[in-house]
């Protein structure tokens, strides 16, 4: 009888750590797609940035250029 409540503490702290280590899992394996989206966004808005300013510049070196 003993034996047997033992086996069964056994098995139920077993899959409690199971379930937590999926979970943990997941949380992990979430974090690298996280990190790669949060580059693709800076590298777009450096991309609309730089795309602005040289749409700025061109602008600018056109009045110049239509001035002279």
């Amino acid at each position: 009888m003993f034996k047997l409540l033992l086996i069964c503490t056994v098995l139920a702290v077993t899959l409690t750590a199971c379930d937590k280590q999926k979970q943990a899992s997941a949380e992990v394996g979430a974090i690298p797609k996280q990190i790669i989206d949060k580059a693709t966004n800076d590298i777009n808005n450096a991309t609309e940035l730089a795309a602005e300013k040289m749409k700025a510049a061109e602008n600018l070196d056109s009045q110049e250029s239509v001035q002279k």
